[in-house]
């Protein structure tokens, strides 16, 4: 019989080349998630999972994969200090650089692998009162969700895109077995939950709706799009080909533009 671990193992994405995609993706996603109206959503949303987890000034938080501080910055002005990592050093230099602009001392990040930190070296056990994960590949099996509860004193929190409607990548999938990549995706969330449940854990699950639109160059597009499909599996040159002609025929002066629907989950437990 298989087990919720091995399940969620064979999901795996290819992590080969995910610094260096990252480091060149950090600038354009930085410039969306430093937009006011992305950040007033999020802010409703950190102040959601602070009120969950019964923060207060004198608390800690430490966020896995946290990008360039999108969801850390807004965090740091409700608790005493927020600790953050991320795989990718332009991340790490965008989250720095964001931070001294809005003026959050308390708020620390640095280059870091989840999967191979050490709490004891790091001073990380048992340390925070909130361990949070948002749409991060760092928390990907049963070690990465044991290390969370490892670093916590109080709650967990892991955010999740289960379903996605785009404009663009949508038309992509043509090019794909999206059947099967589709299968997986859902996979990685449904045994997160379910092994925390044997676990002995009470993980409450909250969905969320949101919608956006954004633009890239379809150079980019090109490196975000093969990047996601990559990541489920060796893409044929024929595939690569039939990705980016359809990019060229979607994007307008050099500009791929795309609207997102999403569905959002928000799993919190106590530990």
């Amino acid at each position: 019989m298989r087990t919720f671990e091995d399940l969620w193992v064979d999901y795996q994405p290819e992590r080969t080349g995910m610094a260096d995609f990252w480091n060149k993706r950090a600038p354009s996603f930085n410039e969306h998630i430093r937009r006011d109206a992305s950040r007033e959503l999020r802010r409703q949303l950190v102040e959601r999972i602070a009120c969950k987890a019964e923060l207060d000034p004198s608390a800690s938080v430490l966020d896995i994969g946290c990008g360039p501080g999108s969801h850390a910055l807004e965090m740091a002005p409700l608790v005493g200090r927020v600790e953050s990592f991320d795989i990718a050093p332009t991340m790490i230099e965008l989250a720095r650089e964001n931070a001294a602009r809005d003026g959050r001392a308390n708020a620390h990040f640095q280059v870091l692998d989840w999967a191979a930190a050490d709490l004891d070296a790091l001073g990380w056990r048992n340390r925070f009162q909130l361990v949070l994960a948002s749409r991060t590949p760092a928390v990907n099996d049963k070690a990465a969700l044991e290390k969370m509860i490892a670093a916590s004193c109080g709650s967990c929190c892991i955010i999740s895109q289960v379903d996605t409607r785009h404009s663009v990548r949508d038309q992509l999938k043509q090019f794909v077995d999206w059947d099967a990549h589709k299968e997986r995706i859902s996979r990685s969330f449904y045994c997160a939950f379910n092994i925390l449940w044997l676990m002995g854990y009470y993980p409450e699950v909250e969905y969320i709706d949101r919608a956006w639109e954004s633009d890239s160059s379809l150079e980019e597009a090109e490196l975000m799009y093969l990047r996601f499909f990559e990541s489920m599996g060796p893409l044929t040159q024929q595939q690569k080909e039939g990705l980016t002609r359809k990019l060229a025929e979607l994007s307008c002066d050099g500009l791929v533009q795309e609207s997102v629907q999403s569905k959002v989950a928000l799993m919190f437990w106590s530990v």
